[in-house]
């Protein structure tokens, strides 16, 4: 059963499996939402469930923390999207809604991942890729993130700006014990820096002190694109040698994924083929599309 209601956000509290860093939701990190809320209300609900035996509080919310925290900043209700869920489908859907919003990084979502399966939602890596409609060798990749030593992430101002591909290849080196004790001794001494430095510079210092010689490639940020009342739709991917186009597995039915090929056809007459990749489902659409 599914309701939607307003609640004192004081009356709310977050879920203990949500993936947010609560100490990064300030109210500079949130002031766009904030001038949003004050000028429009809240658009988009947060999804919450009823609690039972908290005298406290009378909802859990699944997803919605930077929502929560502006309502409660600006002392306003919170519009909440009640449903009877249990830990697994709410991981889902907390999962699902968070891919397609720009703020998430992949450092959020692999400490999630390492979370869940300590909590034991999921049985192994492979379940949770089954799961989520991803691929294992993504999963793997974000969890090997949030398994870098402590020092290394302290060495970056937040491990949110932590590139994926920056992980990757510090932890490579870090799994070689001849390169380990230079990238820690290098990541301790940056740690200790009172000016922290770009997040870039830091992962180029690392990557040096390993002697692999590599430079971080830039990040490409997605772009999400967001209906008129301001929920997310889909989410742009540019990657080196295409443009993916996401879209949460739920939304596209199999009706409409022919009318977004009909769409794609016209415009896309080249022969050459790519990979168009949504969240679940892959086919094969014009490589002009990553032009």
């Amino acid at each position: 059963m599914t309701s939607i209601v307003l609640v004192n956000p004081f009356h709310c509290r977050m879920w203990s499996q949500h993936d947010r860093l609560e100490d990064l939701i300030t109210e500079e990190s949130c002031r766009g939402e904030i001038e949003s809320f004050s000028k429009t209300g809240q658009l988009v609900p947060v999804l919450g469930r009823t609690l039972r035996n908290d005298p406290s509080h009378e909802v859990e919310l699944i997803y919605g923390a930077r929502r929560l925290f502006v309502a409660r900043y600006l002392n306003r209700p919170l519009k909440v999207e009640l449903r009877d869920l249990s830990d697994r489908d709410a991981v889902i859907l907390m999962d699902t809604e968070n891919r397609l919003r720009q703020d998430i990084s992949p450092y959020e979502r692999g400490a999630s991942y390492v979370h869940w399966l300590r909590e034991g939602h999921f049985a192994s890596q492979e379940d949770i890729a089954s799961a989520l409609k991803i691929s294992a060798s993504q999963v793997s990749r974000l969890i090997k993130m949030a398994r870098l030593p402590a020092v290394v992430l302290s060495a970056f101002e937040s491990p949110t700006q932590i590139c994926e591909g920056w992980a990757l290849d510090v932890a490579t080196a870090i799994e070689d014990p001849r390169r380990r004790e230079h990238v820690i001794r290098t990541a301790r001494d940056l740690a200790a820096r009172a000016d922290k430095l770009p997040a870039h510079e830091v992962c180029r210092r690392l990557l040096a002190a390993s002697g692999t010689g590599r430079k971080p490639s830039a990040r490409n940020r997605d772009q999400v694109i967001l209906s008129d009342s301001g929920e997310p739709l889909f989410r742009i991917r540019h990657t080196r040698t295409a443009v993916m186009l996401m879209l949460p597995a739920q939304s596209v039915s199999t009706r409409a994924l022919g009318e977004i090929r009909a769409a794609l056809q016209p415009i896309l007459q080249r022969k050459e083929v790519n990979t168009f990749e949504t969240l679940g489902r892959t086919f094969n659409v014009p490589e002009a599309l990553g032009n």
